[in-house]
């Protein structure tokens, strides 16, 4: 659920949420349609999974998929298409397949090969670059790699022997690429532990965004410094979204944990207001007798990181044109008793950083 009001260590938070499907079965991983009119997610039972594609309230769902699992959509730029990696039995390696969404023509493959595993699609900017991960030359590993949509070819991006790089997306300015990475090569390992690594395309460089023994998963650029993720502790295994301010270097936690989050998508309108759309579990009205299945959620995300706080403020350095600092350093001031008589801010609306609060107190 998201949190309500301010607080001095949560700037960025979710207003009250919205659910979007209901019914018997699990309704997972959405993605916006980049003008917002549509949405799509997959549900089903593993061997059925399907693609649905539904308009922002939810309603008037359609199947864009074949048979067989069928998951992780994403729009391409145009909104005209979804890519989704597919399944044709559980027995077969994970294709790429490319649905047309208005041309009344079949999915296409974009990615096939019965030795290589192919999965999780997401679109450039552009429309002319496909980023996806899979095992391809390397079995048993899964790195980052990229599908030139105009030429057909393929080139590895990620390397190496100590982890299982996934969910590759393009940051907005298109020079970079978050993905999680399992630590460790034990499939098997559980809880596994994952971290976000963000990959600069121009250099190959590749820096870690988080550390630790928990499992951070799904990234998605908000903006070109805000990322949002689901972040789970494996310590209680508490599974909730959460914003990284990548300039501030800053965690901001956007629910509760309370109900199993995961899957977060970001989306921004025509009026720049932020939506996160997510899956829940046991949010909002059930039906009667209905079981505890993951839903399609969404709330908008208000609120900005610190450092974007009271845009119009000076520098604290350069004092403001009521700060106590300035009478401090002049020796006018000694206590914060003084601070109304020569009309500058007492303790309680001086800045936070302000450094008169530790000269005073």
């Amino acid at each position: 659920m998201g949190k309500k009001g301010k607080s001095k260590d949560n700037h960025l938070r979710l207003k009250k949420p919205q659910r979007l499907t209901a019914g018997l079965t699990d309704h997972e991983h959405p993605a916006v349609a980049p003008d917002g009119a549509h949405f799509a997610y997959y549900a089903g039972e593993y061997g059925a999974i399907q693609i649905y594609v539904a308009d922002s309230g939810g309603r008037l769902a359609r199947c864009v998929s074949p048979g067989g699992n069928n998951t992780q959509p994403a729009w391409s730029p145009d909104g005209r298409k979804i890519a989704f990696r597919h399944q044709p039995t559980t027995n077969h390696k994970w294709d790429i397949l490319e649905a047309p969404l208005f041309e009344g023509q079949p999915p296409r493959a974009l990615l096939a090969d019965p030795e290589w595993h192919f999965k999780h699609p997401c679109y450039s900017a552009d429309g002319r670059q496909l980023a996806y991960f899979s095992d391809e030359g390397s079995p048993g590993f899964f790195h980052v790699w990229q599908l030139s949509l105009e030429s057909g070819r393929r080139k590895q991006l990620t390397f190496g022997t100590g982890q299982n790089h996934a969910h590759p997306v393009y940051s907005p300015d298109g020079a970079r690429i978050v993905f999680h990475a399992y630590e460790g090569t034990d499939a098997s390992r559980q809880p596994a532990v994952t971290n976000l690594y963000e990959l600069e395309l121009n250099s190959g460089e590749v820096r870690a965004l988080t550390a630790g023994a928990d499992q951070y998963k799904h990234p998605f650029y908000l903006s070109d410094t805000l990322i949002v993720c689901h972040h789970e502790r494996n310590a209680d295994g508490v599974r909730f979204l959460e914003a990284l301010d990548l300039a501030g270097g800053k965690a901001y936690p956007l629910t509760s944990g309370e109900h199993n989050d995961k899957h977060p998508f970001p989306w921004v309108d025509a009026k720049g207001r932020r939506w996160i759309y997510w899956s829940s579990k046991k949010l909002g009205p059930e039906l009667e007798g209905e079981p505890g299945t993951y839903d399609i959620f969404r709330a908008r995300l208000v609120g900005a990181p610190a450092r974007e706080q009271r845009p119009g403020r000076k520098p604290e350095k350069k004092w403001c044109r009521t700060c106590p600092m300035r009478e401090v350093e002049k020796g006018n001031m000694t206590s914060w008793s003084q601070a109304r008589q020569l009309g500058v801010k007492g303790k309680r609306q001086a800045c936070e950083d302000c450094p008169a609060r530790e000269v005073l107190g």
